[in-house]
C-alpha cells in the first residue's frame, strides 16, 4: 500500500489506476482477514469492506468524469451518490461490532460517546455546515449534499467513539480502526474546506486521509485481535487518564470556539455553542452521577458527592460576586415561563447595565472596575424582592428574574427602586465613584412570548430605548421598539454599502448677516442619506448608528472633503462642517483637513469646524486642545455647536480659541416670548463680544426672532426664516432670495 501510495503521488497521470489499487487493496485485505481468522460476527466485517467498495466506487467514478469524460469538479453527481452510501454501511458495521462486544447496557461508555461525537459535530457545524449553507453560489441541492459528508462522518464517528468507550482501546484492530474513521473524516473535512476556499484537484495532501482510511482497515482485519471486535468484553470500571482526558477535551471544544468568536468580534454561532454548552453541561453531570455510583461501589463516596457539588457551585455561580451567573438565569427563566404558561400569569426579568462602568475600568484600572462590580451586586441583591433572582451575566451587565407571581406594575416599581440604588455614588478606594444604571424591563404574560430567549431580547431592547433616552433611567419593552430595532437593523446593514454606492448628498443651509443689509456669509453642510427605498434620510435617523458602528470615521471624511470641494466651485464665503468627537479623536483628522483645503484649492479661512462639548468630555481633552491649536494655527476656523446645553461651556472658552459660537436652537425657540432665555442669550452674546467671538444663532424661525437677535447685537443668524438646507445646485437661488431683503 505504501509503495502504491508513492507511486500515486509521483505519476499523477495514472491516479485512475493507482487509486482503485489502494482502494481495492483495502478491501481485498478485508476479505483475506475474515477467511482467515474466521470472527464470530463476519457481518460486521463484510459491511465495512462493502463501505471501501463503495468510497473507491465513487472515487473511480470521479476519476471517470473529470479525466474520461472531461468534467471540471463536477459537483454534485453520481460520484457523491456512493460516496455518501461509505457512510451507512461502515457505521453499520461498527454498529454491529458495538452489539456484540458490549451487549450488556454501558449508559457512561455511551454517554463518553455522545460527548465525544458531540464535541465534533459543533466543530463540523461552525467551521463546514454553517460556512457551507451560507455559500450563495451553491444551489440548495449543492449546499445539501455538502452537508451531508460531515454529516455522515459524525454518524461514523458516533459510533467508533461507543466502540471504543465500550471496552477500550485493547488490541492493534481497534486501533486501526479509529485511526481508518478519523483519516476518513480528516480528508472530508478537508475536502469540504477545499470546496469552499478554493479548487479542488486530484492528487493533493488531502487524499493521505482517504489512504489511512484505506490501509488502516485493511491492516485491522489481517490482526489476529480483529476476533475480538465482535466478541464481549468486560465494562471499563475506572476512569482511566487516557479516558478522561479525551473527555475532558471534548468538553472544552464549545468555550474554545466561543473564545475564538468573541476575540474575532463575531458571534455568529452563538446560539449553537450556547445549546452544545448546555448539553454537554448535562451530559457532563450526567458522567460524573454515573462516576459518583462507580465510587460508592469502591467505598469513595464522600468524595464523590463534594466533586459534584463543587461542580454545581461553579457552573451556576459568578465567581466574581457570588451572584447566579447566566446559566442559573436561563435555567430559571425556563421554569418561570413554563408556569406563566400554565397558570396564566406573568414571568418578568429586568436587564441592567452600568453606563460609565468602562470609564472606571479605564481611568481607574481593572481591580477598581472589579470592586464596582462586586459592590453593584451587593446593592442589587439587597434591594430586590424575596424569591427574585438576581445575576450577573457577564461584564457590567446584570439580570434579575422576578419570582413567580410578578406582575408588570412590580417589575416597574423593582427597576425605579433599583435606579435610585445604584444612582447613590459607591465608595471604590476611599474614593466616591459616580455611577448609573440603565435598566430594560421585559414582562411575558401567559402564552405570549413563551420562550426565555423572547424574554431576553425584549429586555435587552428596552435597555437599548433606556440608554437612548439618555442613560440612568429605565424603559418598558413595547412592540413598537422590536419594529425599530428591524428598522435600524436595516439602516445598520445598509450603511455597509451607502458610502460606496454614493448615496449620501450634502445640503447647505445659509448662515446670514443679521448687522446690515441681509447677506449669505457662508453655508453649513448637513448630510443626508438618500436610502433606496426610505428615500431621503435626516442625520438623526443614521448618524447614531454610524457612531456605533464606526462608520462615522469615514462617513466624516467623505462630508469634509466633499463639502470642502463644493465651497470652492461655488464660491462660498465659508463653509461649516460639524465633525463628531469619535471622528475628531480617532487620529489623524489634521492631515485629513490639510488634505482636503489642498486638494480642492480651498483657502483654511474659509472652513469652520463645528465642534461639541463631547471632544473635551469624553476624549483625550489634552490631544484635542492640541489638534484645535494646530487647526486654529493653519488658519481654519473653529465653531463650538450646541453652546450652552453642556456641563461649563464658559470654561472651554478660556482654554480654547473658538472663532464662533453657535447659539442653540432650544434658546432661541423661546427668546420672544421667555425672559429668561433673552437674558441668557444675551449673555452669551455679550461675552463672545467681549472675547472677540462671532455668534451664529441657530433655528431663526420667525421674523420677531430676527429682530430681537439683531437688537442684541448677535452677528449671524441661520434657520428657517431664511432657507432650509438645500442642495447644491439651488444655493445661488436661495441666496439671491435672500439678499434681495423682503421679509
Amino acid at each position: 500500500m505504501a509503495l502504491w501510495t508513492v507511486f500515486y503521488y509521483s505519476v499523477p497521470s495514472w491516479h485512475l489506476l493507482t487509486w482503485t489499487v489502494i482502494g481495492l487493496g483495502g478491501v481485498g485485505a478485508v476479505l483475506f482477514g475474515v477467511r482467515r481468522y474466521r470472527p464470530q460476527a463476519p457481518t460486521a466485517w463484510f459491511l465495512l469492506a462493502g463501505a471501501m467498495v463503495t468510497l473507491v466506487s465513487g472515487d473511480t467514478s470521479y476519476n471517470l468524469l473529470t479525466d474520461v469524460f472531461g468534467q471540471t469538479e463536477p459537483f454534485p453527481s453520481i460520484a457523491d451518490a456512493i460516496y455518501l452510501t461509505t457512510y451507512p454501511l461502515a457505521a453499520g458495521g461498527v454498529l454491529v461490532m458495538v452489539r456484540r462486544r458490549s451487549p450488556m447496557r454501558d449508559r457512561a461508555a455511551l454517554i463518553d460517546a455522545i460527548i465525544l461525537t458531540t464535541a465534533a459535530a459543533l466543530l463540523l457545524w461552525v467551521y463546514i455546515i454553517t460556512p457551507t449553507v451560507a455559500d450563495q453560489d451553491n444551489s440548495w441541492f449543492a449546499n445539501a449534499v455538502s452537508i451531508a459528508y460531515p454529516l455522515g462522518d459524525v454518524m461514523l464517528l458516533a459510533v467508533a467513539a461507543r466502540l471504543t468507550t465500550a471496552g477500550g482501546l485493547r488490541g492493534p484492530a481497534i486501533r486501526l480502526l479509529l485511526v481508518g474513521v478519523l483519516g476518513l473524516t480528516a480528508s472530508d473535512v478537508a475536502y469540504a474546506l477545499v470546496r469552499l476556499y478554493g479548487t479542488w484537484h486530484v492528487g493533493s495532501a488531502a487524499d493521505l486521509g482517504w489512504v489511512v482510511f484505506y490501509v488502516s482497515w485493511g491492516a485491522a482485519a489481517l490482526s489476529p485481535s480483529m476476533t475480538s471486535l465482535t466478541e464481549p468484553v468486560p465494562r471499563t470500571r475506572r476512569s482511566t487518564k487516557w479516558r478522561v482526558l479525551p473527555l475532558a477535551a471534548a468538553a472544552l471544544v464549545a468555550p474554545t470556539v466561543l473564545m475564538i468568536e468573541s476575540l474575532e468580534a463575531n458571534l455568529r454561532d452563538g446560539p449553537v455553542i450556547a445549546v452544545v454548552s448546555a448539553v454537554m453541561f448535562l451530559l457532563v453531570l450526567w458522567r460524573l452521577a454515573l462516576a459518583s455510583q462507580e465510587t460508592r461501589e469502591q467505598d469513595n463516596r464522600a468524595h464523590t458527592r463534594a466533586m459534584v457539588r463543587e461542580l454545581k457551585h461553579r457552573a451556576y455561580r459568578d465567581p466574581l460576586t457570588g451572584l447566579g451567573n447566566r446559566l442559573r438565569f436561563q435555567e430559571r427563566a425556563e421554569r418561570a415561563l413554563s408556569r406563566a404558561w400554565d397558570c396564566g400569569g406573568v414571568a418578568a426579568m429586568l436587564l441592567i447595565d452600568l453606563d460609565n462602568f468602562k470609564e472606571v475600568n479605564d481611568t481607574q484600572g481593572h481591580r477598581t472596575g472589579d470592586e464596582l462590580l462586586k459592590a453593584a451586586a451587593q446593592r442589587l441583591a439587597g434591594a430586590v424582592r424575596p424569591g427574585d433572582l438576581p445575576v450577573r451575566l457577564g461584564g457590567d451587565e446584570f439580570a434579575v428574574l422576578l419570582s413567580d407571581g410578578a406582575t408588570e406594575q412590580a417589575a416597574v416599581t423593582l427597576a425605579e427602586r433599583l435606579v435610585d440604588v445604584l444612582a447613590e455614588p459607591f465608595r471604590l478606594s476611599g474614593a466616591p465613584v459616580p455611577v448609573r444604571a440603565s435598566i430594560g424591563v421585559a414582562t411575558s404574560p401567559g402564552g405570549v412570548g413563551g420562550t426565555e430567549e423572547v424574554l431576553f431580547r425584549n429586555a435587552d431592547l428596552a435597555l437599548y430605548a433606556a440608554k437612548a433616552d439618555g442613560k440612568g433611567t429605565w424603559r418598558l419593552f413595547e412592540h413598537g421598539l422590536y419594529d425599530a430595532a428591524l428598522q435600524r437593523m436595516a439602516l445598520r446593514t445598509g450603511l455597509d454599502r451607502a458610502l460606496a454606492n454614493g448615496e449620501f448628498e450634502l445640503h447647505y443651509q445659509p448662515i446670514v448677516e443679521l448687522q446690515g443689509p441681509p447677506r449669505v456669509a457662508g453655508y453649513e453642510a448637513l448630510v443626508r442619506w438618500r436610502h433606496p427605498q426610505l428615500g431621503l434620510l435626516s442625520p438623526a435617523a443614521f448618524v447614531p448608528l454610524a457612531e456605533e458602528t464606526g462608520q462615522i470615521g469615514p462617513i466624516g471624511t467623505w462630508i469634509l472633503r466633499t463639502a470642502v470641494a463644493d465651497a470652492a466651485s461655488a464660491g462660498f464665503g465659508y463653509v461649516s462642517v460639524n465633525v463628531s468627537a469619535s471622528q475628531f479623536s480617532g487620529g489623524g483628522f489634521v492631515e485629513t483637513v490639510r488634505g482636503a483645503l489642498s486638494d480642492a484649492g480651498l483657502s483654511p479661512d474659509r472652513l469652520v469646524v463645528e465642534i461639541t462639548e463631547t471632544v473635551f468630555l469624553h476624549e483625550a481633552s489634552a490631544d484635542a486642545l492640541a489638534d484645535l491649536e494646530t487647526l486654529s494655527l493653519l488658519g481654519v476656523r473653529i465653531a463650538i455647536d450646541d453652546f450652552g446645553t453642556g456641563y461649563s461651556s464658559i470654561g472651554y472658552l478660556r482654554d480654547v480659541q473658538f472663532d464662533l459660537i453657535k447659539a442653540d436652537k432650544t434658546f432661541v425657540d423661546r427668546i420672544v416670548d421667555l425672559a429668561e432665555h433673552e437674558r441668557l442669550l444675551r449673555g452669551i452674546v455679550h461675552v463672545a463680544g467681549t472675547m472677540g467671538i462671532t455668534v451664529v444663532a441657530e433655528g431663526v424661525e420667525t421674523v420677531a426672532q430676527r429682530d430681537l437677535l439683531r437688537d442684541m447685537g448677535c452677528a449671524y443668524a441661520q434657520g428657517f426664516l431664511y432657507s432650509p438646507a438645500v442642495p447644491l445646485g439651488q444655493t445661488g437661488e436661495v441666496r439671491a432670495v435672500i439678499e434681495k431683503g423682503d421679509d
